[in-house]
């Protein structure tokens, strides 16, 4: 090997170790930032009909920066009695229309909501409609899955060689002893007769945390809607 040839192939090696870091670091600040209090953090479940949307914590209107994917940075909570959501309204006297609301989840100061449009025809229905669950670390350790099931019937969930139940808004975690490095975890849904509906394989590593969502085929399509969050 020429100087020359050592050279240019030292010069990719170092561009590819650079862009592989620079990758990484992009990777680790998409990761919500940490907030100590009574807070929350959203997923948008389909996309958000606003170009702004707001949430009411005392008489501050904030307004939810979405990640596409990915949870939002948190937001405080310290002085709301629920989640309300809202928009601006062409109103001199109330500025911003309530288009969602939720009860705060009780007895933590983590939260996780997703967001998404209410199909109900019901009169006096909000368009959006939210859902709430427990985000800490007790409720949902590192090293562990959390499955939460978005179809109207129970379905059975093969994962890590046990097979469970879960029923509709009743998430289950899963808490496993994963490496450092990562691991796969082959993962299938079932209905309650057996039948197979989906499965993949899961990776995850020991700092992490995983949501496998699961929701009906979407119009025209076949398949188990599954979705996967990582933090």
């Amino acid at each position: 090997m020429t100087s020359l040839q050592f050279t240019v192939r030292l010069t990719a090696l170092l561009c590819l170790i650079s862009s592989s870091l620079c990758y990484a670091q992009e990777e680790a600040g998409d990761k919500p930032k940490p907030y100590k209090g009574t807070a929350f953090t959203a997923i948008a479940l389909s996309k958000i009909p606003y170009e702004n949307l707001y949430y009411r914590n005392g008489t501050k209107f904030i307004e939810i920066i979405w990640k596409n994917g990915r949870r939002s940075d948190p937001y405080p909570l310290s002085k709301a009695e629920a989640l309300e959501l809202f928009i601006e309204h062409d109103d001199p006297e109330k500025p911003y229309l309530l288009v969602g609301k939720a009860s705060l989840v009780a007895n933590t100061q983590k939260m996780l909501y997703f967001v998404g449009l209410n199909s109900s025809e019901q009169e006096g229905q909000l368009p959006l409609k939210i859902y709430g669950i427990d985000d800490s670390k007790n409720a949902f350790p590192d090293s562990s899955y959390r499955f939460i099931n978005f179809v109207s019937s129970p379905l059975v969930i093969d994962f890590n060689k046990k097979r469970f139940l879960v029923k509709p808004g009743q998430p289950k975690v899963q808490k496993l002893s994963l490496s450092q490095a990562g691991e796969f975890t082959p993962f299938v849904v079932r209905t309650s007769k057996g039948k197979v509906l989906g499965g993949t394989r899961l990776f995850s590593h020991a700092d992490n945390r995983e949501m496998v969502l699961i929701f009906p085929p979407k119009k025209g399509k076949k398949r188990m809607d599954i979705r996967f969050y990582s933090e």
